[in-house]
């Protein structure tokens, strides 16, 4: 595929997807979480996603989103320039898919056991918005060290989760303790927002829209 900032096109088909791939495998990751979801306060309508297939199967964890990608991106997504719009739009033009990607993290650690088999104490209980930010942390960061050693020009440290690493976390407890305080409540509050944001996304799948 071809790709702009925001639009992506098949040379094969001819066809244009409105946004990165990414954000599609968002929109059913999350579709797949509203779908088995076990609050009875949320439910998915699922005749607003007529074409996309056996809702058992979506909801599936064994179903993988490449393939269904693959068989299904065209019907869906796909669009000359010379239509309107696709079968299923997003409900803006230039989604954020670092930010619908935290919100999905943040969402899907929230239930995690603690690291490395701590107590469940105030600060490192499971779903404490410190503990989910730790846990991105271990996650996120060798993909954005090893982005650094391929590009000098690229900052890992430069990121509003370093603080939570581990060792970063040490060396400030210890070294400034007022600053670390300040940052980690600066972080919890960000994680905080992610969260409202994840849930803001799980009650649009549910009606169809996205993101």
């Amino acid at each position: 595929m071809k790709t702009s900032r925001w639009n992506r096109f098949d040379a094969s088909s001819g066809l244009w997807i409105a946004s990165n791939k990414r954000i599609y495998t968002y929109w059913f990751k999350f579709l797949q979480h509203a779908g088995n979801d076990p609050s009875t306060s949320r439910e998915v309508d699922w005749s607003a996603y007529e074409g996309w297939g056996d809702p058992e199967v979506i909801c599936d964890p064994d179903t993988k989103f490449d393939a269904w990608w693959k068989k299904n991106w065209k019907t869906l997504f796909g669009y000359k320039l010379d239509e309107t719009k696709p079968m299923y739009s997003l409900s803006t033009p230039k989604p954020q898919p670092d930010g619908v990607r935290y919100s999905l993290l943040v969402y899907e650690l929230k239930g995690k056991p603690l690291l490395n088999g701590q107590e469940n104490t105030d600060e490192g209980k499971v779903g404490d918005y410190w503990e989910i930010a730790k846990r991105i942390a271990v996650l996120e960061y060798p993909r954005r060290r090893d982005k650094g050693k391929k590009d000098p020009s690229y900052k890992p440290e430069d990121w509003s989760f370093n603080i939570a690493r581990k060792i970063i976390e040490r060396e400030l407890r210890k070294t400034h303790p007022s600053e670390f305080s300040k940052q980690k409540r600066t972080l919890q509050s960000h994680v905080g927002r992610y969260m409202r944001s994840a849930e803001h996304h799980l009650d649009n799948v549910c009606e169809g829209r996205f993101p």
